[in-house]
C-alpha cells in the first residue's frame, strides 16, 4: 500500500462525483442537466443581446462570420464540460466495478481492503493536475487569438466572453479526468501484480482489468470526438493546433489507459512464465542425463512431456489482451475519425445541393 493510496483514505469525493452517485442521479443525468443548464444560460444571453440575428443570418461580412464561429465553438465547449464530470464518474463507478468483479481472485489481506477502499478518492495530486489544467486552458486564448489582450473580455461580444468564463472549468475538468485515470489505473495494476494469483493455462482473472481498459479507452475517444467538433471551424487561427494537441494528449491517455491497468497483470505473468520455464529447463537437464546413462522409454517420454511443457507455457501471452479485445479497441479509436470524416461528407452534399 503506498502512502499515497493511504492518504487518499482520507480524502473527499468530488462535488460532481458525489452528486453523480446519488440517487435519482447518474453520471448520464449529470451530463445531461448541466450541458441543459449552460445552454439556456448561453442562448438567454443570446436572445437578451439580440445575437440570433447574427448568428444565424447569411453571414455577409467578416464579423458575422466570426461570430458564427464563436457561436458554434461555445456549444462544443459546452458539450465538453458536460461530459468531463460524467466521464470522470463512469470511470471511478468502472474502477469500483473492477475491484467488486476481482474479489474472488483477490489474496485478502489489509493492503487489497485498502485499495478498494481508496477506489474514487485522490489526494493532493488531483488539485495539482486540476491547477495545471486550468492554467493550460487560460492560455488558450493567446495562443488562437495571437493577441496580447486576448482576456479583454469588455472588447468581445457574448460568445467569446462566454468561452472565456468556460475554459477555467474545462481545464478544471479536464485535469481531474486525466488525473484519475492516471491513479486509478496505477492501483489496478498493483493489484493485478501483488494479489492475483496467476494460472498460465487460464487468464481470465484477469478479464475485469482488461474490461476496465477499455473502458478508459472509450471514455477518453468520447472526449476526442467531441473535441474533434471543433475542426468545423478550423479556419479559424489557432483552432486546427489546439484541437490537434488535445486530441493528441487524448489519445495517449486512451493507449495509457488500455495499457496502464494491465502492466501489473503483464508483470505477475511475465514472473510466473520466467519460474516455470526455469523449472522446466532444469527438469529437461535432469532427464536429459538420466537418459544419457540409461536409454529407457520412460525417459525419452519425460522429455517429450516437459518440451511440450515448455511451448505451451513459452506461447501463453504476455499481455492479458486477446484478439477481439484488440479489435474492439482499434474500432473504439476510429470512432471520432469517422464521425468527422461523415460530418465533413455532409457538408459537402448539403453545399452542392443548396449551390
Amino acid at each position: 500500500m503506498t502512502e499515497a493510496d493511504a492518504t487518499a483514505l482520507h480524502a473527499n469525493r468530488p462535488l460532481t462525483q458525489r452528486i453523480a452517485e446519488t440517487p435519482p442521479w447518474s453520471p448520464l443525468r449529470l451530463a445531461l442537466a448541466t450541458a441543459g443548464v449552460l445552454f439556456a444560460t448561453f442562448f438567454a444571453l443570446e436572445a437578451i443581446f439580440g445575437r440570433f440575428a447574427v448568428v444565424f443570418g447569411d453571414g455577409t461580412d467578416d464579423w458575422a462570420r466570426e461570430s458564427q464561429i464563436n457561436f458554434r465553438l461555445t456549444l462544443v465547449m459546452i458539450l465538453l464540460v458536460a461530459y468531463l464530470p460524467a466521464a470522470y464518474t463512469l470511470g471511478v463507478a468502472g474502477a469500483q466495478r473492477t475491484l467488486e468483479e476481482l474479489r474472488p481472485s483477490l489474496r485478502e489481506d489489509a493492503d487489497a481492503t485498502r485499495r478498494v477502499a481508496s477506489v474514487g478518492r485522490f489526494a493532493r495530486g488531483l488539485r495539482r493536475e486540476r491547477l495545471l489544467g486550468v492554467t493550460l486552458a487560460l492560455a488558450i486564448p493567446f495562443w488562437v487569438d495571437g493577441s496580447i489582450d486576448a482576456w479583454f473580455v469588455w472588447n468581445y461580444t457574448v460568445e467569446p466572453i462566454f468561452q472565456r468564463a468556460l475554459l477555467p472549468a474545462l481545464g478544471w475538468l479536464a485535469g481531474g479526468f486525466i488525473h484519475s485515470v492516471s491513479v486509478e489505473s496505477r492501483r489496478l495494476s498493483q493489484i493485478g501484480r501483488d494479489q492475483i494469483q496467476v494460472d498460465l493455462l487460464d487468464l481470465r482473472s484477469f478479464a475485469p482489468l482488461t474490461r476496465q481498459g477499455l473502458r478508459y479507452a472509450l471514455l477518453m475517444v468520447g472526449l476526442i470526438s467531441i473535441v474533434t467538433l471543433l475542426l468545423v471551424d478550423y479556419q479559424k487561427r489557432g483552432i486546427f493546433s489546439v484541437v490537434l494537441i488535445a486530441n493528441a494528449v487524448a489519445l495517449a491517455a486512451a493507449a495509457a489507459g488500455l495499457l496502464l491497468p494491465l502492466r501489473g497483470a503483464r508483470q505477475a505473468i511475465v514472473g510466473a512464465k520466467r519460474r516455470e520455464l526455469e523449472w522446466c529447463d532444469a527438469a529437461l537437464r535432469r532427464a536429459r542425463a538420466a537418459l544419457e546413462r540409461d536409454a529407457a522409454p520412460s525417459g525419452a517420454r519425460s522429455i517429450a512431456d516437459l518440451v511440450a511443457w515448455r511451448g505451451v507455457v513459452k506461447a501463453v501471452p504476455e499481455w492479458p489482451l486477446d484478439a477481439p479485445t484488440l479489435r474492439r479497441f482499434v474500432l473504439v479509436l476510429g470512432i471520432p475519425i469517422g464521425s468527422w470524416l461523415g460530418g465533413a461528407l455532409v457538408e459537402r452534399v448539403v453545399d452542392v445541393v443548396l449551390r
